[in-house]
């Protein structure tokens, strides 16, 4: 009895922490990719050095002031811990499918989630240079175009690197799901993959009022970990059946 509240209540902690990171981290893409500025506004940038930029979020942070961007880099940074503990919650809620299943989508899970904060963060610094741009003299634009290519370089490494491995934690997750004998009942697979977590987290900005959907827009991969955090954490609250199979089966 004692083993069984001790894992219940791993669980119920950890898929709340889950649950206080995607806030968190949805938090940091509002304020990071969260603007929506104008070529008409931006004509130097988003027009006559359109070209030259590869940096697809440029709409989405040049508007936004310096405070703003790094306060969005900062709190995802601070709040990765969260997503790390909540990475204990599916090892745990698909503990009694297998250990080794549960292992793998773990370790994947905790892989992404480390190598997130570079890649979200990286936004900030690659905004901030062609911030900059308006800010020299027409002589030094060359340069900082050539820097700013550099960095957007790196994020494409550091961003998709995180991105195609959660996804393949979510894909385990969703197989292992319909697999059975995990924590889950199979009808929750529909939702634990990454194709109907990015589907939510796509399409519920359209859905949105303004400011929400500027806002949200491009948080789409936090707002469908928040979807997967939170049916989790309602599924498996009162749920011993992950506990007491994974204890029956050591």
């Amino acid at each position: 009895m004692l083993l069984l509240r001790s894992r219940r209540s791993a669980l119920r902690l950890s898929g709340l922490a889950g649950i206080a990171g995607a806030l968190c981290w949805t938090l940091g893409d509002a304020l990071i990719v969260g603007g929506n500025a104008s070529p008409a506004d931006y004509p130097l940038l988003m027009k006559d050095y359109a070209d030259r930029i590869a940096f697809g979020a440029l709409a989405e942070t040049l508007s936004s002031p310096e405070t703003r961007l790094a306060a969005g880099a900062l709190v995802a940074n601070v709040a990765i811990p969260l997503y790390l503990l909540g990475s204990w919650h599916f090892y745990l809620g698909l503990r009694p499918a297998g250990r080794i299943i549960a292992l793998v989508v773990f370790a994947l899970l905790v892989c992404g989630n480390a190598w997130s904060p570079l890649g979200h963060a990286a936004f900030y610094f690659i905004a901030m240079v062609y911030k900059t741009v308006m800010l020299v003299p027409d002589s030094a634009h060359g340069a900082l175009l050539d820097l700013g290519a550099h960095f957007h370089r790196l994020l494409m490494i550091a961003w998709l690197l995180p991105v195609v491995t959660l996804a393949l934690a979510t894909l385990l997750l969703g197989i292992a799901i319909v697999r059975g004998g995990s924590g889950y009942p199979r009808w929750a697979a529909a939702i634990l993959n990454p194709v109907s977590l990015m589907a939510f987290g796509i399409g519920l900005p359209f859905a949105l009022p303004e400011p929400l959907s500027t806002w949200l827009h491009g948080a789409g991969i936090n707002l469908g970990w928040l979807l997967a955090y939170g049916l989790s954490t309602v599924l498996l609250w009162d749920s011993p059946r992950p506990a007491t199979t994974a204890a029956a089966a050591e």
